[in-house]
């Protein structure tokens, strides 16, 4: 018999497997070693293989281990993969193994010792490790030599005497799969309601609810029923802070014994032996950041994905995989329910649920009869702001409110993308590129000339004299204008105890617990951050919330600008008034956009569906597919322009536009494909040095 093996060698010529002979058959996603080049090399078994008559086909040397590492399910998805983000077999199967040597992932052999016979014992190291086995059972080697610092050689000295015995044991060999102990949560009427529905379902759920609409509970109660049927279940959290802060609530569901958790700040030792646990183990739960969807549960029931409109479940690294779209595959493969829970889904969801492809349940109120915080929109065109911008006065005012009452203040400032756009002051439109209908970003050239460019479309135009719009003087140039905000709070509120929560503040997990601890405990006045503050904290002492500049995410040049700035602000809300009545504040140029204006009156569906409108007018996703293709180091414009051409001249139906990427310091291209089936192209271009993104989120 003829197998395909995936081998562990990094040359990129056989990624897609070779073809190794059998005696028998082998199950696909089991581990053997082969021999290749003169060296035996770890593999997987991927299925069937077809020997070419003219050439000699070499033997399988060894099956490690009798049961396949990966399931049939988790071999087909990887393989769904390859396939639709059109990379290579061995990078698909990357995130379902920890790094080699494959062979660790295996249960390993442990020693222990048992006492037999002290009545030999001669010298003191002997008698150190008789006192240690006295009265046990039996004791492991790892334990005895750190307790009594013992040797081999004294060991062996105590075994020939037979004053002890050597006994040595699979890892999981005694596990006994035993069902945990389930506390359920009770549930209000509206909480049931939507748990019965998305019970009932036999496609993916859309869960959406309000922030602090309690959707938590509703996902124990399916994670209850799927333990109690024998199957496992993956949480997924947009990143590894909130995996943390989410590791408490579920802990009071079942003993803590039967919960994995996996995120990429785990050691290489600690993600092999977390993936044992859940392969060999007793593990009901997993909970985790994306990667935690490619553990090994084979008899995986349900998965979850919470905050599903987050970007972060986008892998930016081959393979470039999005995890909601994953997710469907492996659910569909196992036959698993998949929930996707947000206050407020992404456009692709949102589609997919209007269209009839997911479930729709809906949570419209708060847990525990907790009202939605005012609003209240800043028009920062009228606020003088001297030395202290961008606070306005009423912020301001709110914030020392709030201090002299010992409530707690959390602030939001987007520091993602420092885009620069040109904005009218007058009739608050900004300058658009006819191209993309997507904001002109403005630049400045090494003679200090400015200028703009579209980074959608490539083109570039000079900077107007007048707004086009109604032809006022007044533009200005809007970007982030976030350095040294926490200076100024100090130098405002000298008595304030102030707490930042960003990527230079927070690189472990211990950091963001200690963050949390401090705010839970009233430590803390005012919480300064970015993305993480927004992101599902329960903080029930934040009676203020307020984001500094709502205009930094519509700057960018990106057709998901205005979804994005959306689900920022609507998730702000989120965080205050969570116990008492809360107010939020959105200071922004630009107070009658829609973005603002749809989430300060808790308008998410109006929302949605005016931004679907939009993006059916101009073709966009979800109305469309795209595909980006990446031209990084120097050199790259000519490549990139001429790769357009022929692809606009192959195929005319498609849009096509390439520019220089945002943050790439103008060396590095990418070009933009939209349209129906935009992979059609990759057959006929060279991908040589190419990355290829598929549904791409990053279009800057």
């Amino acid at each position: 018999m003829d197998l395909r093996i995936l081998t562990s060698a990094k040359s990129p010529g056989i990624s897609g497997g070779l073809t190794y002979g059998s005696e028998r058959d082998i199950k696909a996603g089991s581990i053997v070693t082969v021999p290749l080049r003169n060296n035996s090399l770890e593999g997987i078994v991927l299925g069937i293989g077809e020997a070419n008559a003219k050439f000699k086909v070499k033997a399988i040397e060894n099956e490690l281990y009798p049961e396949p590492l990966l399931s049939p399910e988790h071999m087909k998805t990887m393989e769904w993969m390859s396939s639709y983000y059109c990379c290579s077999l061995r990078q698909a199967l990357r995130p379902f193994l920890p790094g080699k040597p494959w062979a660790a992932l295996l249960p390993q052999g442990k020693v222990y010792y048992r006492l037999l016979d002290s009545s030999e014992c001669k010298g003191s190291k002997q008698q150190l490790v008789i006192d240690s086995l006295t009265g046990k059972d039996k004791v492991s080697w790892d334990r005895l030599r750190s307790e009594t610092g013992a040797t081999k050689a004294t060991i062996n000295v105590l075994l020939k005497r037979n004053v002890i015995e050597e006994i040595v044991s699979k890892e999981y060999s005694a596990i006994e799969h035993t069902l945990p102990s389930l506390t359920r949560p009770t549930l209000s009427a509206h909480q049931s309601e939507a748990y019965k529905q998305i019970s009932n379902s036999t496609i993916p759920s859309l869960l959406f609810g309000v922030t602090g609409s309690g959707k938590t509970e509703v996902y124990m109660q399916l994670i209850a029923d799927a333990i109690e049927n024998g199957k496992q279940a993956i949480v997924l959290v947009p990143e590894i802070f909130l995996t943390e802060h989410s590791i408490p609530r579920y802990t009071g569901m079942m003993d803590e014994k039967y919960i994995a958790i996996l995120h990429s700040r785990l050691t290489p030792a600690q993600k092999r032996e977390t993936w044992k646990k859940i392969r060999f183990g007793d593990i009901k739960l997993i909970i985790g950041s994306r990667s935690a969807l490619f553990a090994p549960a084979h008899d995986l029931g349900l998965v979850i994905i919470d905050e599903e409109h987050e970007w972060t479940y986008k892998n930016e690294q081959s393979p470039r995989y999005h995890a909601r779209e994953v997710a469907e595959e492996l659910c569909r493969n196992f036959g698993a329910k998949l929930v996707l829970g947000t206050a407020t889904p992404s456009l692709e969801a949102w589609y997919k649920a209007k269209t009839g492809k997911h479930t729709l349940t809906v949570l419209s109120e708060r847990y525990g009869n907790a009202v939605m915080p005012t609003v209240k929109v800043v028009d920062l065109g009228n606020v003088h702001f001297g030395n202290n911008y961008p606070f306005s006065k009423t912020l301001f005012d709110a914030i020392e409110d709030r201090i002299q009452k010992k409530e707690q203040v959390v602030l939001f400032l987007n520091r993602r993308g420092m885009a620069t756009s040109l904005m009218c002051l007058d009739c608050k439109r900004r300058v658009m590129s006819p191209e993309s209908n997507l904001p002109f970003t403005v630049h400045k050239t090494p003679s200090n000339q400015f200028y703009l460019q579209d980074h959608t479309s490539g083109a570039t135009a000079r900077i107007p004299d007048e707004c086009p719009g109604c032809q006022s003087a007044r533009l200005q140039s809007v970007g982030a204008g976030t350095q040294g905000i926490e200076a100024i709070l100090k130098k405002k509120f000298p008595s304030a105890r102030i707490l930042r929560a960003d990527s230079d503040t927070l690189t472990n997990p211990e950091e963001m617990r200690s963050l949390l601890s401090k705010m839970e405990n009233g430590e803390a006045d005012i919480l300064l951050g970015t993305q993480s503050v927004v992101k599902g904290l329960d903080l029930p002492k934040v009676t203020l919330a307020a984001v500094l500049i709502a205009d930094v995410g519509m700057s960018l040049p990106h057709f998901r600008a205005g979804e994005r700035t959306f689900q920022l602000l609507t998730q702000l809300t989120g965080r205050s008034g969570r116990k008492v009545l809360g107010e939020v504040i959105v200071q922004t140029f630009r107070p009658d956009c829609p973005e603002v204006k749809f989430s300060a009156l808790h308008r998410t569906t109006k929302y949605l569906d005016y931004e679907l409108t939009t993006r059916e007018q101009m073709s966009y996703p979800p109305y469309s597919s795209m595909l980006r293709l990446i031209l990084r180091n120097t050199d790259q414009k000519h490549r990139a322009e001429k790769t357009t051409e022929v692809i606009r001249v192959k195929f005319p139906t498609l849009k096509v536009g390439c520019s220089p990427t945002f943050f790439g310091g103008g060396t590095n291209w990418h070009i933009l494909v939209r349209g129906d089936n935009p992979q059609q192209i990759l057959s006929t271009i060279d991908l040589t040095d190419i990355v290829v993104d598929i549904d791409p989120l990053d279009c800057v």
